[in-house]
């Protein structure tokens, strides 16, 4: 499949402690990245990378021309003043535009009422906003850090249908095995044991 993006030897640390040295990493067309590791092995520090939020210590990302991405970090707020609707207005440069992919976008995520207050909304339902946001932005790749927290189980499964029929590449950091495995194509771990730092496997 065409390559998406591509990252060489990344590497990163939090003040004086080392997260990962020389990551290297591809993304293609389709692709469905589970990312795991222990805890303070870096994932998010990646995932920041790959979206281009955060700069590495060395190494480059390059990613293919027109291509874009879309991120849904672990935190997720909402200005207090802006209804569900507005949120996703937001995210697009022209309302007239991207309408049709707003309300598709509502419809996908399952609001009913796009002018509710986004700042009301429970843990579950801003994180479905979160990815709703996401969504609207017709990403050619979704990075998603922890997308079940705060999830009900009802969230947890309309995020596997909306990830296992989705147009896009994905990378989805998670500590929910059950959840990945039911989304990924291909698990890599995180971890300074491997050599390179990474170990990609494509589940049986």
């Amino acid at each position: 499949m065409p390559l998406l993006l591509s990252c060489q030897s990344l590497t990163a640390s939090f003040g004086a402690h080392p997260l990962f040295e020389d990551i290297s990493l591809s993304i293609s067309d389709g692709d469905r990245l589970g990312l795991i590791g222990p805890n303070g092995s870096g994932k998010s520090t990646l995932l920041d990378i790959l979206a281009a939020a955060k700069r590495p210590d060395a190494g480059s990302v390059a990613v293919r021309k027109g291509a874009k991405l879309a991120y849904v970090a672990q935190n997720v707020e909402f200005p207090p003043d802006l209804s569900v609707r507005q949120v996703l207005i937001a995210a697009v440069s022209s309302e007239a535009e991207h309408s049709a992919a707003i309300s598709t976008a509502l419809g996908q995520a399952g609001f009913e009422n796009g002018d509710a207050s986004a700042a009301s909304l429970s843990g579950g339902w801003k994180r479905r906003l979160a990815i709703a946001r996401a969504l609207v932005r017709q990403p050619d790749i979704l990075l998603l850090d922890e997308p079940t927290n705060h999830l009900d189980l009802e969230g947890i499964l309309w995020l596997e249908r909306l990830l296992a029929s989705a147009p896009f590449a994905s990378v989805v950091v998670s500590h929910d095995r059950y959840f990945l495995e039911n989304v990924a194509t291909e698990m890599a771990e995180l971890a300074r044991l491997y050599p390179g730092g990474l170990f990609r496997v494509t589940p049986k």
